[in-house]
């Protein structure tokens, strides 16, 4: 079975951390449906879909006119299992009782809401419109008829460990059955990494940011969400199917502007471009087979990112003679744990993984 993602760019504002396609500009929402809708309708194969998950942007702020075509033709061109996990990203400002019976109906079972933080100065240094009372209030309407993930930031601008602490206790007690923390990463096409640079913002240190996030994997633990990959946590039968089925390098089909897909061994991503997007040019910007060595490095980066790890026989086979000392360092040095068969990150070694993977190649 594959997985499904659709890319829905639009937004009220443009956040100062992200690097992902999105528009502001909510006059294009009806010509970039029709493209996208043309898009699944020209690659739908019928195949079995396990998942479906509307990413964005802000798919909570598209039109619902628009996203019952879209819907429609996922469902048209796929044989969406009646047991899969349909997951909508949204901002806590659209969570409505209405908004969440209407997204009920087109079989979305699972929210995942991009909180951020609980602190609105925190929230204003990055550009959201939405206030901690917003979050509080959309958490309280969504997280009964819905699964719910919320999205934590850390290493924001004004961030102090007291402040992050709040906002993890927050959506602890939210009840949440899942909660992503992810680190501050920078992209150099950011407005916030302009800002960062000329110095009129400042980040926390980065020990007080990897001693956080050591903490946020025990605090987690205790409240009863279970890490099982860097960024997320979840109590038991709770995690993301769809993000899952990313991991373990499973087929999925990306439909939209700038999203990927993954077949056989064939990765390719649609043009990033709104503009040519809308236009029909659905020509892939990425397209390329994977050869061994690329598809051994996957293996290894996409199974050691989560806690269950990888057989260590497999990891031998994958990364060649040098895993043995890589191995006996890591166990040393407190990176890397050994448990029966099996070879995985600890959590402070998950705060280095990139740097530790590429000794390997």
């Amino acid at each position: 079975m594959a997985g499904l993602y659709v890319h829905l760019p639009f937004c009220r504002v443009h956040c100062a951390y992200c690097p992902f396609v999105v528009s502001t500009d909510s006059r294009l929402q009806g010509a970039y449906c029709t493209a996208l809708v043309r898009e699944i309708e020209a690659r739908g194969t019928g195949e079995p879909a396990e998942t479906v998950y509307f990413g964005g942007g802000t798919p909570s702020h598209t039109a619902p006119e628009h996203l019952i075509r879209i819907a429609g033709a996922i469902r048209s061109g796929f044989d969406v299992d009646p047991g899969a996990e349909f997951t909508l990203e949204a901002n806590p400002e659209d969570v409505t009782a209405e908004a969440i019976a209407f997204w009920r109906s087109l079989g979305v079972n699972r929210l995942s809401v991009g909180v951020q933080s609980f602190h609105d100065a925190e929230l204003r240094s990055i550009g959201r419109v939405h206030s901690d009372v917003m979050s509080f209030r959309a958490v309280q309407t969504a997280r009964n008829p819905l699964r719910l993930n919320l999205d934590l930031i850390l290493g924001l601008p004004h961030q102090t460990a007291r402040s992050y602490r709040d906002s993890l206790a927050a959506a602890i007690d939210s009840g949440a059955g899942h909660i992503s923390v992810y680190m501050l990463d920078l992209d150099e096409e950011t407005a916030l990494k302009r800002r960062v640079e000329t110095g009129i913002v400042r980040l926390p240190e980065e020990d007080l940011v990897a001693d956080l996030y050591l903490e946020t994997v025990a605090t987690l633990r205790r409240a009863g969400l279970m890490q099982y990959e860097i960024s997320n946590f979840a109590r038991p039968g709770e995690e993301s199917r769809h993000n899952l089925g990313y991991w373990r390098r499973q087929p999925y089909h990306g439909f939209g502007a700038g999203a990927h897909s993954f077949v056989g061994e064939r990765r390719f991503a649609n043009p990033r471009d709104m503009r040519r997007y809308i236009d029909g040019h659905f020509t892939p910007e990425i397209d390329e087979i994977l050869g061994d060595v690329e598809r051994r490095r996957e293996l290894l980066f996409l199974r050691l990112r989560q806690t269950a790890g990888i057989d260590y026989d497999d990891l031998l086979e994958l990364g060649g003679e040098e895993v043995s000392g890589w191995i006996e360092d890591g166990t040393s040095e407190g990176w890397l744990r050994c448990e029966e068969s099996r070879v995985a990150f600890t959590p402070s070694g998950f705060l280095v993984s990139s740097e530790l993977l590429s000794r390997l190649f």
